[in-house]
């Protein structure tokens, strides 16, 4: 009996033992290959040669450039969060026709590149700002960025928003029914509870819109982060691009940190939960006027764009059309390869920081996914940069593992916390009691774990995929010269291509996006339907 249970305390000490050997390796992986390239080039900034030259340059002009950014980013941040609050209860509280046909459709500006609709919304003012004077145009374009950027981060904020009103009880909702009228119901009851929802999505889109540099270096206009493009790229200037970033990245993290409690714990990514039932307010009235919305919206966000792309491209015949679709075919194949070594990447890292998050309380992962997901791209592909630029690294520099590794700490984030709401919801005991009859470590999570979270975790390759598939920021800072990339090509050729050239080449891509969104959310749909879980 007594070698029995020493055996059986040294087994279970071996299985904990392994536990941890598979988080540490993890976290040191990314420690060493994310986090150090970005300490690296921090301590360099400030530590070497240089600085103090460096930081005579962060004069009033760059300050006033940082706060005409954040004002922008401000705009973008209030108007799509408001957005946010309208559609999302038109989507999630509403028995709108066609909701979840809408539902899919509002989410495809957030998986498009930025450069694409700014292509587009650029066309369509072509008559009209074509011939008047560069301050008007000028005035135009700071408009123009916000609505590219809202466009783009208003199906984010329905997502979050969304979210947090199915979780309010719907017994709370009908009592107050009882006593008072809808107005009151929605402005003193729902608003108030997803009150944190309202400011996480407020913080994040101010985040990404600051963060975001595609767009306003595609209308010309001098923001922070074309700012510390052109130093980096343009002067060679790298000292003085990362002590401006030092800025940007202080600015986000006070943000992110400051929300840090509701992002992390929110339900924004969750897939879905059996039996889920949220208060539907079911008025003819309310029903008509939200399906009217609703068709507005897409039209303005999705047809349109598409539509003034269509027009444009073929306004000198299909040559234009043919030309651009010749110089994207080699890159499709590249873009599709990186995309899903990108998710497939960013999924397993999350997988490993939600699962021991969850069940181990193990959160060390978790906390530099956050800090890696709250830099910039074009600060993160900098750092990437000037750390492997070395001989003895060149493997990594001069290949697709630079572009991976931008991938990984840009989204492994996004994975991590898909996944992470899913595990909330499976009882820790079903694994309690496949332990007692012996299954091993690994065996649980393949035959246990894995198959219940399986919805959550084809979500998160999809999402990431897609992010991936579309990503420029990270990209155009670490891309090897030669490497033939979607976003990449586009980006780089339309600066001096004719305008009917370049909207061929934003359509195609649209198109090839849409196309896998399609493939991709029908094999989503299904894996939904065979677990039984609402979408």
């Amino acid at each position: 009996m007594k070698n029995n249970s020493k055996r059986h305390c040294l087994s279970t000490m071996i299985r904990q033992q392994n536990i941890r050997i598979i988080y540490l390796v993890t976290l040191i992986l990314l420690v060493l290959f994310i986090v150090l390239p970005i300490v690296n080039v921090l301590g360099l900034t400030f530590f070497g040669v240089g600085f103090s030259e460096n930081f005579k340059e962060l004069n009033n002009d760059l300050l006033s450039l940082l706060f005409k950014s954040s004002l922008l980013a401000l705009s973008v941040a209030f108007f799509s969060t408001i957005s946010g609050v309208i559609l999302g209860f038109i989507l999630y509280k509403t028995n709108v026709k066609y909701r979840n046909f809408f539902k899919l459709l509002i989410l495809i500006p957030l998986f498009i590149s930025p450069y694409i609709l700014a292509i587009a919304w650029k066309d369509l003012s072509f008559f009209v700002f074509n011939s008047i004077e560069y301050d008007i145009y000028k005035k135009y374009s700071y408009f123009a960025i916000i609505l590219v950027h809202s466009t783009i981060y208003i199906p984010l904020s329905i997502l979050i928003i969304g979210s947090s009103m199915t979780n309010i009880s719907k017994q709370l909702e009908e009592s107050a029914l009882l006593m008072t009228d809808f107005p009151n119901v929605f402005f003193k009851i729902l608003i108030p509870l997803i009150k944190p929802a309202i400011l996480s999505s407020f913080v994040l889109i101010f985040i990404f819109s600051i963060s975001e540099f595609s767009v306003p270096s595609y209308f010309g206009i001098r923001v922070y982060t074309t700012e510390i493009f052109t130093q980096f790229s343009a002067f060679y200037n790298h000292g003085l691009a990362v002590l401006q970033s030092v800025l940007l990245i202080v600015l986000c993290m006070i943000l992110l940190l400051s929300e840090k409690k509701h992002i992390s714990e929110s339900t924004f990514l969750s897939v879905g939960t059996k039996g889920k039932e949220a208060k539907i307010y079911d008025s003819n009235r309310l029903n008509i006027i939200g399906f009217w919305i609703m068709i507005t919206v897409v039209f303005i966000m999705i047809c349109l764009p598409v539509i003034v792309l269509i027009l444009h491209s073929f306004v000198d015949g299909l040559d234009e059309f043919v030309k651009a679709f010749n110089l994207l075919l080699p890159s499709f194949g590249n873009s599709i390869l990186l995309a899903l070594l990108g998710a497939v990447c960013t999924v397993v890292i999350g997988f490993v920081a939600a699962y021991y998050s969850v069940r181990y309380n193990q959160n060390t992962i978790d906390r530099i996914l956050l800090f890696t997901f709250a830099i910039p791209s074009i600060i993160l592909g900098i750092a990437l940069i000037k750390f492997y630029n070395k001989p003895y690294l060149n493997f990594i520099y001069s290949g697709l593992g630079i572009i991976i590794l931008g991938y990984i700490g840009k989204y492994s984030f996004i994975s991590a916390k898909i996944i992470r709401n899913s595990l909330k919801q499976i009882p820790k005991s079903m694994e309690d009691a496949a332990k007692i009859q012996g299954v091993g470590y690994i065996k649980r999570i393949l035959k246990i774990v894995i198959p219940l979270i399986f919805p959550a975790i084809y979500a998160a390759f999809i999402i990431n995929f897609l992010f991936c598939l579309g990503d420029l920021g990270t990209t155009i800072m670490v891309y090897p010269p030669g490497t033939e990339i979607m976003p990449i090509k586009v980006f780089t050729i339309m600066a001096n291509a004719p305008d009917s050239l370049t909207s061929s080449m934003a359509l195609i891509v649209f198109i090839f996006t849409i196309l896998l969104i399609s493939i991709l959310f029908y094999t989503f749909k299904k894996i939904l339907t065979e677990y039984n879980v609402n979408y």
